[in-house]
């Protein structure tokens, strides 16, 4: 099965500082990140940080079982 974290990291709420300590996540990223929700309002779903620039394939399979999307 998938491994579940007990505390998954929301794209939504997440402050840059947080998103940084994903793996791959810089404070470049991090930064994108909080650019992108200010100027599009929260992610609807997970990929859709595909969207956000320097955001690629590699980095999303490296993060995705560490992330989440509050409604």
């Amino acid at each position: 099965g998938e491994k579940q974290f007990p505390q998954k990291i929301d794209l939504n709420r997440a402050e840059a500082w947080l998103l940084e300590a994903l793996p791959g996540i810089g404070k470049t990223r991090a930064q994108a990140i909080v650019d992108y929700r200010n100027e599009n309002g929260p992610f609807k779903r997970i990929e859709d940080l595909l969207q956000v620039k320097g955001i690629g394939e590699g980095t999303f399979e490296k993060i995705k079982d560490y992330i989440t999307v509050s409604d």
